[in-house]
């Protein structure tokens, strides 16, 4: 102080070295307790991509971080975490002393300049008029500024004074050098909050501003589910040819930016914890009183004679039924039991980062419906688990009513599950109490995820999607509950399923096990084995408001028939686009290659050809395939052990003949689990397969493209009940493509004449015997529910007695070698050969057992003999086998 009154005497300035300002700071922050607070801030989780965007935009250009409020501990978490990850942490602060973080004789001498300075002048160093911060953003020193808060509010309000963004656009008019103003936002709990709030925010703040001793309780507990997250970086140099001349339409301007900016960092909150959340209680309140149900009851109450309040109990209790009871905690400490369990049972996760983002980018603006195909139980774990890890909130989940079981219900509801009947026949209040249930839930913003195909698929292969919640969903669009609904296909693949052998066991004929707390017992088996990888794939978001508006005028007055039509329409996009998005994977290649045969045995040489072949034509066609296959022949290999220590298939080979090959072997009973994993990559194979069988089936070296066109167009309607086709896609485009494919490959030979310019090469025909052993089991079982129609002749049978009788006729045919593959008797083959003959009127549906309580549908000849004979002679002509045509 002697030198300060000194220089006070001699007239001379009291200065400080460096920065006089005291808004620069060392790039990694000074803080108490140094060592304890960079551990507590490693545990900020960042997403990968976003750590790369910041990288790239530092070297293009200079970076400026903007954060909503005003917070010095939120400039300690960012800069500790950006200096932790090797990114450019600010290194000044728009409007902030960080004189705590800063070395204690440098606070000090800052301290006493400004109070001389302020004493002096009447107020603090300026460090907009100097030109210090246009001075550091041209040496491309990163910098931090906040968006809101009291502090600044005037200067915003009255547009009055220095605004550091307008000060950013002057200085970027005067350099080249691009500046990035990137969004990003501290998020110290995963918690969403509640409506109702407790004495607790009163001491620690609201979550959407938190106090400061609510970031010091974060800080210092050092929370596991921090999240730092970034938006879409603002360049400045995009924004100047718009920028106004005159300083006040220009401050304007400066608002609507800063107004963008904030949304974005709400945008980002919204996806990673979603909307505030209601209690269950209040939930339940919210519908019983909503006007469309209140209706509904009173009509109830009137046509059966009945109280209302006992009409709004019954409501009351199916929503006690239905609803979720949603637990953040819970979630939170379920990714890390999981993670637990995923590290035991599979060799990890494979998401494909690209789909991941463009999910990303959209929940920050819609209310998201996630549609997983469904191969098992834990699809519901693995879609939560990632996006949780990825920053975005977990969705609730329609579950089955079969998995409300003890002790397993509770836990599911508190994960999000809200429980759904099977079937909503003769539920009229039901349905009306469960489609408000999920209505007002998007309305409130919450994601939705349910499973299109119903149930689990036992084939491998997408089911056929059922329309009930996806009806609801698009209706909940079209009575104004919302804008509009994002729909997320998804792909969910696994190179094994836990539920192998009990899936294998079902198609096979046996009943399906109920889920109980047994089940949940036996389940520990699964931890004793290894299933290999899972992948994830999310398909374009698809918004359902954009789907409408082809519906030229108001969709809400199409025809019942029109309706049904769009859902079935909107459901099959959807099942496409799973397909699409599905990733090749080892397992599904090596299962396709090994039944493209009837033999018992595969050699080696003959596997890895058929693979080869496959492995083409993919690659040729652009499919994804996982990041395993990149390491083609290791992964093949590293596959076949691994079957072969599962026991699904055997390895004969003599050790003291070198000439000898290797050959696989396969029992007739695990053959069905290979066509498990086949039909996982069929989708993909099954216009190859149409083309081959077609071109095989006309028996000339030179075939006809106009035959081949009809008899795809013919199979694709035979196994309507099987397989989803790409609508936008015509027979004539699907079969040129297919054929540009093989000529590309070189399994073609070019002759020139209009309707026959291809013959097969040599290895074209291996590649065609190979690409129709695929549906060989298909049209096998297709003939096998023909045949049996003779049964019906004599009586009707219900569905399960019936397809009882084709399994055994099956078993029959086997053994005389009157079908060649063990996979064709399939209870699910067979049950849609009997959907599509229905449909045909080669059988008939009727009403048996009319007295007993419960109604049953049974099956019956139709009598249209000249069908049955059309459908096995097109069969017989496919299989080149003339005992397939029957009399």
């Amino acid at each position: 102080m002697k030198k300060f009154w000194r220089g006070r005497r001699a007239g001379t300035e009291f200065t400080v070295s460096g920065d006089p300002f005291g808004y620069s700071v060392d790039t990694k922050a000074r803080v108490p307790l140094q060592a304890w607070s960079e551990r507590l801030a490693s545990r900020i989780s960042m997403p990968e991509d976003q750590q790369h965007m910041l990288e790239d935009l530092a070297r293009r250009g200079t970076v400026v971080y903007a954060v909503k409020y005003r917070s010095q501990l939120d400039f300690v978490y960012l800069n500790l975490r950006l200096h932790q990850l090797g990114l450019p942490p600010a290194s000044f602060l728009f409007d902030l002393h960080p004189y705590f973080y800063q070395p204690r004789w440098y606070a000090l001498k800052l301290l006493a300049f400004h109070f001389y300075h302020l004493i002096r002048r009447g107020e603090l160093p300026n460090p907009y008029d100097s030109g210090h911060y246009r001075e550091k953003i041209k040496k491309g020193e990163s910098g931090l500024l906040f968006l809101l808060g009291k502090r600044g509010y005037y200067r915003r309000a009255v547009l009055v004074g220095n605004d550091p963004l307008e000060l950013l656009l002057e200085v970027q008019r005067e350099t080249d050098r691009p500046i990035f103003v990137v969004p990003i936002m501290l998020l110290y709990t995963r918690h969403p909050g509640r409506e109702r709030k407790g004495m607790l925010e009163v001491f620690l703040g609201q979550r959407e501003q938190p106090g400061h001793l609510r970031k010091l309780v974060a800080f210092f507990r050092g929370s596991p589910n921090c999240v730092m997250e970034a938006g879409e970086a603002l360049n400045l140099q995009e924004v100047l040819p718009e920028l106004a001349e005159g300083p006040y339409h220009r401050r304007k301007q400066v608002f609507e930016i800063r107004r963008g900016l904030i949304d974005s960092v709400d945008e980002i909150k919204r996806a990673v914890v979603g909307p505030t959340l209601k209690s269950k209680l209040e939930l339940k309140e919210i519908i019983l009183h909503h006007p469309r149900l209140d209706a509904f009851m009173q009509r109830r109450a009137r046509s059966q004679n009945q109280e209302i309040w006992r009409v709004r109990k019954e409501a009351d209790d199916y929503l006690e039924e239905i609803a979720a009871n949603y637990s953040t905690t819970l979630i939170q400490v379920g990714e890390k039991t999981l993670n637990w369990v995923w590290n035991n049972l599979f060799d990890g996760i494979e998401v494909d980062v690209d789909s991941l983002q463009k999910v990303k980018r959209a929940a920050r603006h819609d209310t998201l419906v996630y549609i997983p195909c469904h191969k098992s139980h834990i699809d519901y774990l693995v879609l939560s688990c990632i996006l949780f890890q990825n920053n975005l909130t977990c969705p609730f989940i329609a579950a089955g009513k079969n998995l409300s079981f003890w002790p397993l219900g509770p836990v599911f509801r508190r994960g999000g599950a809200f429980f759904i009947r099977r079937s909503f026949k003769g539920l009229k209040f039901y349905s009306e109490v469960f489609s408000l249930y999920v209505k007002t839930m998007v309305q409130l913003g919450h994601n939705i995820e349910f499973f299109i195909e119903g149930g689990r698929s036992r084939t491998g292969k997408m089911v056929l999607p059922k329309l009930g919640l996806l009806a609801i969903l698009i209706q909940a669009v079209e009575d104004e509950f919302l804008d509009d609904l994002v729909f997320v296909p998804t792909s969910i693949s696994y190179d094994r399923i836990p539920e192998e052998e009990s899936y294998t066991k079902e198609v096979a004929g046996g009943s399906k096990v109920e889920e109980n707390i047994r089940q949940l017992v036996r389940a520990r088996g699964f931890l004793k084995k290894r299933y290999g990888r899972i992948y994830v794939t999310f398909a374009e978001p698809v918004s359902l408001q954009r789907y409408l508006e082809r519906y030229r005028g108001d969709s809400t007055k199409l025809l019942p028939k029109e309706r049904h039509a769009m859902y079935r329409d909107f459901g099959y996009r959807i099942i496409n686009s799973i397909n699409q998005a599905t990733l090749v994977t080892p397992h599904a290649l090596a299962a396709s290659a090994l039944l493209t045969s009837e033999r018992h045995g595969v050699s080696k040489a003959e596997f890895h050809e058929v693979c080869d072949m496959f492995h083409g034509y993919l690659n040729n066609c652009g499919v994804k395939l996982s990041k395993t296959l990149r390491n083609y022949q290791a992964s093949l290999q590293d596959t076949l052990w691994d079957l072969e220590r599962g026991k699904i298939i055997g390895k004969l080979k003599d050790e003291d003949d070198d000439l000898e090959e290797e050959v696989f072997t396969m029992d007739d009973s695990k053959r069905l689990l290979l066509e498990y994993y086949k039909n996982n990559l069929i989708h993909f194979l099954l216009p190859p397969a149409y083309v081959a069988t077609s071109i095989l089936s006309q028996q000339t070296f030179r075939f006809s493209i106009s035959q081949v066109v009809e008899d795809v167009a013919f199979m694709k309607n035979f196994f309507k009940f099987e397989f989803v086709y790409d609508n936008e896609v015509s027979d004539e485009k699907l079969v040129e493509g297919v054929l540009d494919s093989f000529n590309t490959l070189g399994w073609l030979h070019l002759l020139g004449e209009e309707d026959q310019p291809y013959t097969l090469s040599h290895r074209g025909q291996q590649a065609a015997h190979s690409f129709h052993g695929l549906l060989r089991n298909y049209f096998e079982g297709y003939w096998l529910v023909l045949r049996a129609t003779r049964y019906l002749q004599k009586k009707p049978y219900t569905e399960r007695d019936f397809i009882k009788k084709v399994l055994s006729l099956g078993q029959k045919a086997l053994k005389l070698e009157l079908v060649e593959r063990p996979e064709c008797i399939s209870k699910m083959i067979f049950g849609n050969a009997l959907k599509f003959y229905v449909e045909k009127n080669i059988i008939e549906k009727v009403d048996c057992d009319k007295g007993k309580e419960k109604e049953q549908e049974c099956y019956t000849d139709a009598g249209n003999r000249a069908l049955i004979q059309h459908y096995s002679k097109q069969i017989s002509r496919f299989l080149r086998s003339p005992h397939f045509a029957l009399q």
